[in-house]
């Protein structure tokens, strides 16, 4: 089989299954991408989880051709006022962004690891650290943007350094001897997503190598290779070479005219910082009513983690009779749990959730399940009453979410968190919902996730409802992808109409993911098969480089010889490739201490908005054991 090519198969009789089930596969509805036939596929967007039980796939976007980012031909670029001779990029004792909106970020290849924060060096300077474990044949490294990145590219304001001479910061190791290299970034180098190498950061220091004390870099401009565009600058790299573990610091960052120019310092700011809820949710309901023993246990660790939350499942029963629903479920098992947690000064919300919920055949279950709370708090003393009602639909979990019925299931869930919300008030019932952290963000093509009308479904949302738990599962604050940056958006709209946020946090073991993309110009290794099962449906199967040698060999008996097609199959190949680890989204992995250093860290940036409540820990199930138990 020629590699790369993308077989389109033409319209005809279909044909049987070629790819065997062993492979991590998907059953899709065409109609779902506003496709008929297999045929119009071009490009695919599909996860790999990577699961102890085996690979299991997930189908995100389907197009006809592979979407692009459209980059200026003439771009935007700038040098910001600045005063003197210096332009003081940043201190790097507090914010996620720098004075040009760019962010900064860890990157690595697994299993190197990278993070970078705000924190204080070990002379108690507050500054940006990064920390590494670099593995051989991979790498680890962070970067520095001089633009906002996260602005479409016709949008964005490069850095103009023609006017200055020198590059300057100030850097220390945690040990001495920590080994970086310098890359600089133009807007050429950016678009291909590379960097060009300076030299190593040793070789503009005093003492010739990074010291356990501070040292000031002098990189002069006029070094750099011709071919970069000092006009257009886009980001500073900084990538370890050799081997091993690391941490080394850096502040005060500035593009000078002169060498030795003085360089402002930061001053001492001590924020105070004001009390926060902390919420957990909890799933398994009847297990922890089953027993005095265990329901004590919930109520003791509450206390002890200081929990003033609980998000409680409603363990129920739904039948639907001739159109009307029917909801049932043990009160009286329920009554000790609650009276329990209010005596221990923990406010207890009904908890339900499922994506079907989204959908208007789902809607009236959903309806009867709180008339059936409203119902049961009227039944109830205030001791035993449920003080609001939660949802976590997550409609993004709908099979077809990313295709033509995306608006159409948002507004249709927007229906029923309205309704829901309306039921809830006249009640005097506190209703919240569970959202992800990018229900307000772009995509990799600058399109928005997840809008309706023009306005990003965060907001919608937030209009309607009287909190929201943001699940922003990461496990680092700072950075263009750490807690902060994904929430703050959020944040400030909730402040603007006055609602509040929870910001989730994940304790779950969740599975490593490789994310792709698939197209007919793809080169890399995998590959994915789309078999079209009848006039409706159709088999994305997803076959491992390793694997594709061994069904490659299987197809050449099926294909016509000359065409190299089969009649309702197409097969793309692997464009992209990214690891996503469970590292990154949950702190199973990790010790308590990584959690209390993320939680105070976007405290610390984040408590000036009003609209912050605290923090929600997911869930019960997990968070006890993980907290109890050895990593």
């Amino acid at each position: 089989m020629v590699a790369g090519v993308a077989l389109w198969l033409l319209a005809g009789s279909l044909a049987a299954q070629t790819v065997p089930d062993a492979y991590p596969a998907e059953v899709i509805l065409l109609a779902d991408w506003g496709m008929s036939d297999v045929s119009e596929i071009g490009y695919l967007h599909v996860g790999v989880l990577h699961r102890p039980q085996g690979d299991t796939l997930a189908v995100y976007d389907i197009r006809r051709r592979v979407p692009v980012v459209e980059w200026p031909r003439e771009p935007q670029h700038r040098t910001p006022p600045f005063d003197g001779n210096v332009f003081l990029l940043g201190h790097f004792d507090r914010g996620n962004t720098n004075r040009l909106g760019g962010y900064f970020n860890g990157f690595a290849r697994t299993p190197s690891t990278s993070v970078v924060s705000i924190t204080r060096a070990p002379d108690d300077d507050p500054a940006l650290a990064f920390s590494y474990d670099k593995v051989a044949g991979s790498f680890a490294g962070f970067w520095i943007h001089l633009f906002d990145f996260k602005r479409p590219p016709t949008e964005r304001v490069l850095f103009d350094a023609s006017p200055f001479a020198y590059l300057t910061f100030a850097v220390r190791g945690e040990h001495g001897g920590e080994d970086l290299t310098l890359h600089i970034a133009d807007r050429a180098w950016e678009e291909r997503e590379g960097s060009l190498p300076i030299d190593n950061v040793a070789s503009f220091l005093p003492g010739g190598r990074v010291e356990t004390t501070w040292q000031r870099a002098w990189v002069p401009l006029g070094s750099w290779p011709p071919s970069l565009d000092t006009q257009e600058l886009a980001s500073l790299v900084f990538l370890t070479n050799g081997e091993g573990s690391g941490r080394v610091f850096m502040k005060d960052i500035a593009f000078t005219t002169q060498r030795d120019a003085e360089i402002p310092t930061a001053g001492r700011t001590e924020e105070p910082s004001r009390s926060l809820r902390r919420a957990m949710w909890l799933w398994d309901t009847p297990a922890v009513t089953s027993g005095r023993d265990v329901l004590m246990r919930l109520v003791q660790f509450c206390r002890t983690e200081g929990i003033t939350d609980l998000f409680v499942q409603l363990p129920y029963e739904a039948e639907r009779v001739d159109g009307e629903w029917t909801i049932s479920w043990n009160r009286e098992s329920l009554r000790p749990l609650i009276a329990e947690l209010h005596a221990a000064g923990v406010t207890v919300h009904a908890l339900d959730g499922d994506p079907r919920f989204s959908l208007p055949e789902w809607h009236g279950q959903v309806i009867a399940t709180i008339q059936s709370i409203i119902q049961y708090n009227r039944e109830s003393p205030p001791a035993e009453r449920f003080d609001g009602i939660r949802h976590d639909i997550e409609p993004y979990l709908l099979p077809g979410f990313g295709g033509v019925r995306s608006t159409q299931i948002l507004r249709q869930y927007l229906t029923i968190i309205a309704a829901s919300r309306a039921l809830a008030a006249q009640a005097g019932l506190v209703y919240g919902v569970d959202i992800p952290a990018w229900f307000d963000e772009r995509n990799e093509f600058f399109e928005p996730v997840a809008d309706v009308d023009g306005r990003p479904l965060s907001e919608l949302i937030i209009d309607i409802v009287d909190n929201v738990g943001i699940m922003d599962y990461r496990t680092q604050a700072y950075g263009a992808d750490g807690t902060i940056a994904h929430a703050r958006s959020e944040l400030r709209y909730a402040a603007d109409v006055g609602k509040q946020v929870f910001l989730g946090l994940e304790t779950v073991q969740l599975p490593d993911e490789t994310d792709f993309a698939f197209s007919p110009q793809g080169s890399g290794g995998s590959r994915v098969v789309v078999e079209q099962i009848d006039a409706e449906r159709a088999r994305i199967s997803w076959i491992a480089e390793e694997a594709w040698d061994q069904l490659d060999d299987q197809l050449d008996d099926q294909l016509d010889d000359r065409s190299r097609t089969r009649v309702g199959t197409v097969i793309l190949r692997e464009s992209r490739a990214t690891s996503v680890p469970s590292g990154k989204l949950s702190f199973a992995g990790y010790s308590r201490s990584k959690l209390d250093a993320v939680i105070e860290q976007t405290t610390l940036e984040l408590q000036q908005f009003e609209s912050f409540y605290g923090f929600a820990i997911h869930s019960y199930e997990s968070y006890r054991p993980w907290l109890e138990g050895p990593r």
